[in-house]
């Protein structure tokens, strides 16, 4: 029971990861304008023919964060997540990777560095640093069950007039009424024990002060929870369900639980899929994160119009930071800037929108 806490735990707060980075959406540029093209479906849509995108980046991020470490290779036009692989390291050329498995099917080719995509979270598995406060904790835990079981537990005192008789059959009716018979009757919710002239079975008194709550081993089970939430950098009220500062919460979990694995899947895409001489014209990918906070159009209303009205945001920009599709139109992807914005020191105030001057 212990063990199987610890992975719920552990479990639990990875799927959390894996779950809230499936909803990025894999944004691709080609020379800094965004496009959807070849790419883009392949990230987002299907990335091989037995996954689509959502299976397959759940997949590879619970890897990430569950192992520390994952493998994606391509075959074709596809990308698999390697279930195992063994990686031959070296430190001035490319490291090689082999007897790579997926599901049941070994892979016979091998492949450098630069064919693959390898990513390690952390120094130090997380994992092993829980397993580590586990061995500890868990002790405490099984502790606290045992005890729970004894304080809460009913006592009874067999009573009989006289010595038991020392003979074989006596002793095995003894044996049969005590490990059997009066177990089924504590057991049942309505029984009935039928005992010989003599014999008195009475409950012993508790003192209520003793009897514990399993309130106690709950408390444990959550300090197991919160230290396994703060390893994978999940807030606790995220991990917990609480919906008590929610907002600033889940700016926390974007901060430093999701954007950084984000920012390595685009990096190490960008490097291998696409290289510097693309990524310096501006041709590269970005895991968008944007989209998995859920936005109130009412709260968000004010910045849509300030992003909207300074130029930053096209029309297309800002449907797509409220979760909607861009259209695509020419006429929504003008930019334009309120008339109370202008250069410090121009005296030209002839920019579109707002009202004309009474002299003119």
């Amino acid at each position: 029971m212990e063990l199987s806490i610890k992975k719920w735990a552990i479990d639990s707060c990875v799927n959390k990861i894996a779950n809230a980075l499936a909803k990025a959406e894999i944004q691709t540029f080609v020379e800094g304008e965004e496009r959807r093209e070849e790419d883009w479906y392949l990230f987002n849509i299907e990335p091989n023919p037995n996954q689509n995108a959502t299976e397959f980046w759940k997949k590879a991020v619970y890897k990430l964060v569950y192992e520390n470490e994952v493998l994606i290779f391509s075959v074709g036009n596809a990308m698999y997540v390697a279930d195992s692989f063994y990686q031959k390291k070296f430190a001035f050329r490319e490291n090689i990777y082999s007897n790579i498995v997926l599901k049941d099917y070994a892979v016979s080719a091998v492949f450098p560095e630069s064919k693959v995509m390898h990513l390690t979270l952390n120094i130090e598995s997380a994992k092993s640093i829980i397993d580590g406060f586990y061995r500890l904790y868990g002790d405490l835990i099984s502790e606290g069950v045992s005890n729970y079981k004894k304080l809460n537990s009913r006592k009874f005192l067999y009573k009989t007039k006289g010595q038991l008789a020392q003979t074989k059959d006596a002793q095995e009716k003894t044996r049969d009424l005590l490990s059997n018979r009066i177990r089924v009757f504590l057991s049942e919710k309505d029984a009935v024990l039928p005992l010989q002239e003599g014999h008195l079975l009475e409950e012993l008194e508790q003192n209520k002060a003793n009897i514990a709550e399993s309130r106690d081993i709950k408390k444990m089970v959550d300090d197991v929870f919160e230290m396994t939430a703060n390893s994978f950098h999940i807030p606790w009220g995220v991990a917990k369900g609480d919906t008590v500062g929610l907002n600033e919460q889940m700016n926390s979990f974007l901060m430093f639980g999701l954007n950084p694995i984000a920012e390595m899947f685009s990096d190490e895409g960008n490097r291998k899929l696409y290289g510097k001489s693309l990524v310096l014209k501006r041709t590269y990918m970005k895991m968008d994160t944007s989209l998995i906070k859920v936005i109130d159009l009412k709260d968000s209303a004010s910045a849509l119009e300030l992003l909207f009205r300074t130029g930053t945001n096209v029309i297309d920009d800002n449907l797509a930071m409220v979760g909607k599709e861009r259209t695509g139109l020419p006429e929504n992807n003008q930019r334009f800037i309120s008339k109370n914005y202008a250069p410090q020191g121009s005296e030209d105030m002839r920019v579109q929108g707002g009202e004309r001057n009474a002299d003119e």
